[in-house]
């Protein structure tokens, strides 16, 4: 019995040793299956950490790149507004005497105007605005004897001004006015014979005439606007000018604007790969690991 005892126990020993073999040579073909893959994942993940450092820096070029033409867009943005602020404080010397000249002739009615036509005898203050309306339209006065009896003709603008009140498109004219391109030597005029005569105001001729008021009113307007546009005008040209630069710079900002955006987006996909990769070589890392601790513990078997 005692024999057969050990004949079973020595049977056993041999079947477990030729299991620890077996499981020996499965261990040592999954390591030596394993290692490759490990060597082929640590050489991935160190190129593509040089892909990533190379795209890092790609970024930061770019990024200060844009970062500088942004500063150069803003300037250019900063200069075109401080323009356009500067004009409009300009206009609004002229703006409010525009409006109220306009207001003033939308207040007139056919009937002022008839009023003023037909009469025979205008005061002084009616033929003085008259005349100067005749200046803005750039129409010539008659010559006509001095009724003085001179004997000398004189320059009459009653009769030019009667023909123009007549015209029923007269109110529509005026409002109409291209008050951006008054010829020089109109507004030459006007300042010279018309401004500094201190007859030349609307509160003094609304006596005579309301129409005399609102066309008088006009008239000023006009000279304040040619005054201030003058002023404007370089300014404006300056302004179309740097609003049309600050599109080009922002143009050229936006392209580059996307340009890095594509290499962030290139730069964080690359990145989300790396952790992926480095998660894998991890996994791989710690199987290596276990398998050659086991093979170690199956061998001092």
């Amino acid at each position: 019995g005692e024999v057969l005892k050990l004949k079973k126990r020595y049977e056993v020993g041999l079947q477990k040793l030729a299991f620890a073999a077996s499981q020996v040579a499965t261990m040592q073909k999954e390591l030596e299956e394993l290692q490759p893959k490990l060597v082929a994942a640590r050489e991935e993940n160190a190129k593509m950490m040089t892909v990533i450092e190379r795209e890092n820096e790609e970024v930061e070029a770019r990024s200060k790149v844009v970062r500088k033409d942004e500063e150069a867009a803003n300037e250019k943005a900063a200069e075109a507004t401080a323009l356009k602020d500067e004009c409009e404080s300009d206009l609004a010397e002229a703006i409010p005497a525009l409006e109220a000249a306009i207001t003033a002739l939308n207040t007139l009615k056919p009937a002022d105007i008839t009023i003023v036509k037909t009469m025979k005898n205008p005061p002084s203050g009616i033929k003085l605005v008259m005349a100067a309306v005749c200046v803005m339209r750039d129409i010539k006065p008659d010559r006509v004897p001095d009724p003085s009896g001179s004997g000398k003709k004189i320059e009459d603008f009653w009769g030019p001004s009667k023909r123009l009140l007549g015209d029923m498109k007269f109110l529509d004219s005026l409002k109409e006015y291209d008050k951006d391109n008054v010829p020089v030597h109109i507004m030459k005029k006007i300042r010279a014979e018309f401004v500094p005569n201190p007859e030349f105001d609307p509160v003094k001729v609304r006596t005579a005439s309301s129409a005399a008021e609102g066309l008088c009113r006009w008239v000023q307007a006009m000279e304040i606007y040619d005054r201030v546009a003058k002023v404007v005008a370089p300014k404006k040209e300056r302004l179309a000018e740097a609003e049309q630069s600050l599109r080009e710079t922002m143009k050229v900002l936006n392209a580059k604007r996307a340009e890095l955006k594509e290499v962030e987006d290139r730069l964080a996909s690359l990145k989300q790969q790396f952790e992926e990769k480095t998660a894998e070589k991890e996994k791989l890392e710690f199987q290596v690991d276990e398998c050659a601790k086991k093979l170690e513990r199956a061998q001092k078997l």
